[in-house]
C-alpha cells in the first residue's frame, strides 16, 4: 500500500525523508531508502482500520520513535 506524503531528498542520494500527517494532525516523519518511495508515497503495511482511519505500520521507525500510526483512509494512494 502507498501512504501520502511529502518527500524530500535525505543526508544521502540513497536516502529519502517522507513527511506524513496522522489522524490526529501531527507530522510523523520516517528516513527511508529511495526505493521505498512511490507516487508522491511511501510503502506501509496496514494493520486494522477503524471507521474513516486505517492503522499502517511505518517500514522504519519515524523520528518520534512510533512504528504504527493511525493515519485517514484517504490518504491511501494504492490500496492493499
Amino acid at each position: 500500500m502507498i501512504v501520502r506524503g511529502v518527500v524530500e531528498d535525505g543526508l544521502i542520494p540513497s536516502e529519502k525523508i517522507v513527511r506524513i500527517t496522522t489522524a490526529d494532525g501531527r507530522q510523523e516523519e520516517v528516513a527511508v531508502s529511495a526505493s521505498q518511495v512511490r507516487d508522491s508515497g511511501l510503502e506501509a503495511q496496514i494493520i486494522g482500520s477503524e471507521d474513516d482511519k486505517v492503522l499502517i505500520e511505518l517500514p522504519r521507525e519515524s523520528s518520534s520513535g512510533r512504528w504504527r500510526v493511525w493515519i485517514h483512509k484517504d490518504q491511501v494512494l494504492v490500496p492493499a
